[in-house]
């Protein structure tokens, strides 16, 4: 079984087929090399074979034999996407481009230079392919990341740190421990570049509690910077959604007198009050989209994990950080916040 595959539809086969031009899979090995960059692991070959069960235009990519995303191309168009800021009408084929589930039309290639006037993006379908798949590597990462590959990390560290490669043993800081804690930081997409400051915030926590959960919250307090350069602009300041104070102490007062909502997907929560929070971090979100900023959110440390994964299943894009986390100098900018009741602006009289 391959760790990721992507299969084709019949029409698709032009895309892989280099002797006419298919870039396909140098698209592939170049996504790879940006990927190891930017989340500081090596992500296994993709596998690229036609499926004629698929419809002609249909491709799915899987992961270790299990479809998590399907979408449709067209050889010979273009996909055209509005930024936000395009202005008049296309004709083509209407569909959702397959990462954040946007408005989106195909095009012909005559529409080109008449949709970019307009102020619509456009890409080729092999660029489509390529982005859509690179997002999905980036949101299973975790899933990706072996027990032979978190060894083989700290081999590499050998040459560089030898006193705290050696100072990692079964005994001190097993080598599970480390892969959960590298896997729980990929799966918020946090890199794992620094591993050295990763693995000596492991070192010293590891004394003090064994729960892997815990020892993650530790070692993001130790990669504040990283954590900052993630979602910071060009000025250096972080824009996000921030919880209104009776949702924060109402999830706060929850986790303290329950522990067993530590466990539960919904916090031991009301439905209606889960219903409430999703529906106000859908328009957080929307907002922060609409300007132009990450779909990330800020809270206090003690909720910050449990808040992630009650909204991870509505809003599988979004972040969420805790104040903490930033160093103290960081420009964080609340564009907007989440109540359990819709906030209404006074009236000037």
């Amino acid at each position: 079984m391959d760790p990721v595959e992507i299969e084709i539809g019949l029409n698709l086969l032009p895309l892989a087929d280099e002797q006419h031009g298919g870039d396909l899979f140098r698209r592939i090995a170049n996504l790879r090399r940006q990927l190891a960059t930017e989340l500081g692991v090596i992500l296994p070959p993709v596998r690229v074979r036609h499926n004629l069960s698929l419809d002609p235009e249909e491709y799915v990519i899987k992961i270790r034999g299990n479809i998590v995303s399907r979408n449709r191309l067209y050889v010979g168009m273009l996909l055209a996407m509005n930024p936000g800021i395009a202005e008049g009408t296309l004709h083509g084929i209407e569909v959702q481009e397959p990462i954040f589930g946007l408005p989106a039309l195909w095009i012909p290639l005559h529409e080109r230079e008449n949709a970019e006037l307009e102020g619509y993006t456009v890409v080729e379908p092999a660029t489509v392919l390529a982005t859509h798949l690179a997002e999905v590597l980036r949101r299973n990462a975790d899933r990706l990341l072996s027990r032979q590959e978190v060894r083989q990390l700290i081999e590499a560290l050998k040459k560089d740190y030898p006193a705290l490669v050696e100072e990692i043993t079964p005994d001190t800081l097993p080598l599970g421990t480390v892969q959960k804690v590298l896997q729980n930081l990929l799966r918020e997409q946090i890199p794992i570049r620094d591993l050295p400051t990763i693995l000596e915030a492991l070192l010293e926590y590891i004394k003090v509690t064994k729960n892997t959960d815990v020892l993650t919250e530790y070692v993001r307090h130790h990669l504040s910077e990283t954590i900052k350069r993630l979602f910071r602009d060009a000025n250096g300041t972080i824009h996000a959604a921030s919880l209104d104070a009776s949702v924060e102490n109402l999830l706060t007062t929850t986790l303290q007198n329950n522990t067993s909502a530590q466990s539960s997907p919904t916090l031991g929560l009301a439905p209606e009050v889960v219903r409430a929070i999703f529906r106000s971090a859908g328009a957080a979100l929307d907002q922060l989209t609409m300007l132009g900023y990450q779909p990330l959110m800020i809270c206090s440390a003690p909720i910050r994990p449990y808040l992630y994964r009650l909204l991870r299943t509505q809003y599988p894009i979004v972040s969420i950080i805790s104040y903490s986390e930033l160093p103290p100098e960081t420009d964080v900018d609340i564009v907007t916040r989440i109540a359990l009741e819709p906030r209404t602006e006074p009236v000037a009289a």
